[in-house]
């Protein structure tokens, strides 16, 4: 049995026969011998699950990686004769207050054998030790927060297949101090689990000690649509940049509020916020913003495996890739390896996922984990919104 590391492009055809029923009489049809007919090849049955946001403030995020979870799945059904997988899918809004809740459905569901997530650190950590009680692995293809690993020490179920908030951090100290190179930036946040650590708990603390000042540092409401209050404090500190830690559609609303206050800072952001509801939410002042993310974002004209696997995913969704899409199809390959390869319970694919090193078919980066469920690579990619779009910017392992 095969197992290609990107999709297929084009249609996979099925040769159908038909059977005609004899037009005899009832003796010949109480005559048929249907021993002879030739036995139909067993189909073993497996589930994996998507876990997060497909509805609430941040369901593109989610969206994007259910459908490159999809995609996955698609091709490997097409490309196996034996196995048959199917992705089960539970929404989370995204809310660490709801996790908990949602997961008690997938965690009593003995059909399922292995997550593609959590999406977002908050509900990672929420779901953490549930997972591990229960001998489930995950695969994030986005959960960034630095100490998602320490949740449960020394434990087995998490992993992730991108870099961490620490290593965004870094990319983006590089970034600044030897590209944009402002005298002064001020961090905004929202207060979340994501949001709040990258901004301060690293983004913050590794600027300390550079030459870069920070002139304030400002939390909002994630509920409110006034900022008000941090666009003052920010307007009235004049700095040359401005980070926002958090979402999409808060981080379109407060770049728009701080334009509209004359502000014309740098707007920085990350992972969270790239996707095309930070421009629609932004609108005007969305243009020149700059978004890192530890994640590639593919499309038909990137090189190799990304452009096959996002002109296929167009095919098969019928939209382009998004943020983490590329990261979710390496997710869920890995899981969908390790049963192919005969981890077809709980606690053999766990020790599956666990005994990997270096993944050699993912396509998203170079995919080789440390005994944390960390990946190894740190590499941070820039992107700029030019004309209403996403455009590369740079790459931090070029500078």
């Amino acid at each position: 049995m095969k197992h290609s590391k990107f999709l297929r492009i084009g249609a996979v055809v099925a040769g159908l026969s038909l059977v005609a029923a004899a037009c005899g009489d009832d003796d010949d049809a109480a005559t048929t011998d249907d021993t002879n007919a030739a036995p139909s090849e067993e189909v073993a049955e497996y589930s994996i699950a998507f876990v997060g946001p497909l509805t609430g403030d941040a369901a593109n995020l989610g969206i994007f990686i259910r459908d490159g979870a999809t995609a996955a799945v698609e091709q490997f059904n097409e490309e196996h004769d034996d196995i048959e997988i199917t992705l089960e899918e539970f929404d989370t809004q995204g809310d660490p207050a709801q996790a908990p809740t949602v997961a008690a459905d997938y965690v009593n569901d003995d059909s399922i054998l292995g997550l593609v997530g959590p999406a977002f650190s908050g509900e990672t950590k929420a779901v953490l030790p549930t997972l591990e009680e229960n001998g489930l692995v995950m695969v994030s293809a986005s959960a960034t927060n630095a100490t998602l690993q320490d949740t449960v020490p020394g434990g087995k179920s998490f992993h992730r297949v991108l870099a961490d908030d620490a290593a965004q951090a870094e990319g983006l100290v590089k970034y600044l101090t030897t590209d944009l190179q402002p005298a002064s930036i001020a961090i905004i946040h929202d207060n979340s689990e994501y949001g709040q650590g990258l901004a301060v708990q690293q983004l913050a603390t590794q600027l300390a000690e550079t030459d870069i000042e920070i002139v304030a540092t400002e939390a909002i409401d994630p509920d409110s649509e006034d900022y008000s209050a941090a666009v003052n404090t920010v307007k009235t500190a004049n700095p040359e940049a401005i980070f926002f830690g958090g979402y999409y559609e808060e981080a379109g609303t407060l770049a728009k509020q701080l334009k509209d206050e004359g502000v014309e800072a740098t707007f920085i952001s990350a992972d969270g916020s790239l996707d095309l509801g930070f421009i629609e939410s932004a609108g005007d002042a969305a243009e020149g913003a700059q978004i890192s993310c530890p994640c590639n974002l593919a499309t038909t004209n990137s090189p190799g495996a990304l452009g096959e696997f996002a002109t296929a995913y167009e095919e098969i969704i019928g939209s382009p890739p998004g943020t983490y899409s590329t990261e979710a199809f390496d997710a869920a390959n890995i899981l969908m390896t390790g049963i192919a390869e005969g981890a077809t319970d709980r606690a053999a694919l766990l020790e599956y996922v666990e005994g990997l090193t270096d993944v050699t078919y993912a396509i998203s980066k170079d995919v080789v984990f440390a005994e944390t469920g960390n990946i190894e690579a740190r590499g941070i990619f820039l992107f700029e919104v030019k004309d209403g779009e996403f455009a590369p910017l740079v790459a931090t392992d070029d500078l």
